[in-house]
């Protein structure tokens, strides 16, 4: 029963320290706004946070607004791809086969 009790304090003493923002403050920024990032001084006007006016959303918060887009590059297409396997005759056949039982394990013997 003593080891539950110290276990559990010591979780949750390990919880309670790394929900601590002591050691992620940064110099320079106040609490709810973006890093500023600096600019060469003829770079021209900075992009605004998401959500203010004049914001591109082509391009980084804090960089020059003359800056050209970043390239659109195609997403990958993530779909899996189908499964081809082949099964002995007379055995059940892969997933979306013609005569495919569900209840049946792929590859086990079909009962007709």
């Amino acid at each position: 029963m003593k080891i539950s009790i110290n276990l559990l304090l010591l979780a949750s003493f390990v919880t309670f320290m790394s929900c601590s923002d002591g050691n992620s403050k940064q110099e320079g920024a106040t609490p709810g706004t973006a890093p500023v990032t600096t600019a060469p001084a003829n770079a021209g006007p900075l992009n605004p946070p998401h959500g203010q006016p004049g914001h591109r959303c082509d391009i980084e918060v804090g960089a020059p607004l003359n800056t050209p887009a970043a390239p659109n590059l195609p997403m990958p297409n993530l779909a899996p791809l189908p499964v081809q396997g082949t099964v002995a005759p007379g055995t059940n056949p892969p997933h979306g086969q013609p005569g495919h039982d569900c209840g049946l394990p792929v590859g086990a013997p079909l009962n007709k």
